[in-house]
């Protein structure tokens, strides 16, 4: 009878902040894998990012709110790849909405591969209606609000 390997699988971002999009991917991936965590991680190709330690606080009570007891939200402040393997994941879980997302995430991939090859990722497709959506556009929204109101107290 062959050994069954778990399917530990890392869902990594920035989630700054978590929104609609990326809770419908730990829900689907949440149906793959027997394990999904979801690393709360530093991006240093994005400027003006929220204090991880914040980011992290919102992504487990968004993941709480679903009640999944095999997904568990972690801070990385190093290389995917390798606490990939710390955490003895053997999948990555990345999400694409559009063509320029597919090109990020295959270089990424590719890259990750050459790094471990025992390691595979895995993509999925965002929802049609939760395409739109993204912690730029959030963010930016957020920053806009903020100065309507800082007018508004004047």
């Amino acid at each position: 009878m062959p050994i069954m390997t778990k399917k530990i699988a890392i869902y990594p971002g920035s989630f700054d902040p978590i929104h609609k999009g990326h809770i419908d991917i730990i829900k689907r991936a949440n149906k793959l894998f027997d394990k999904l965590y979801v690393a709360v991680c530093y991006n240093v190709d994005k400027e003006k990012q929220s204090n991880i330690d914040l980011r992290l606080a919102q992504v487990k009570k968004a993941i709480q709110k679903l009640n999944l007891k095999n997904v568990e939200a972690v801070k990385n402040a190093g290389l995917t790849i390798k606490f990939a393997k710390k955490l003895h994941c053997n999948f990555i879980v990345r999400s694409i909405r559009n063509v320029n997302d597919y090109q990020y995430e295959l270089n990424i991939a590719k890259v990750n591969k050459m790094l471990d090859e025992s390691i595979e990722t895995i993509l999925f497709i965002s929802s049609k209606e939760l395409a739109k959506i993204s912690s730029t556009n959030i963010r930016e929204i957020q920053q806009k609000l903020k100065k309507i109101h800082a007018k508004d107290r004047r």
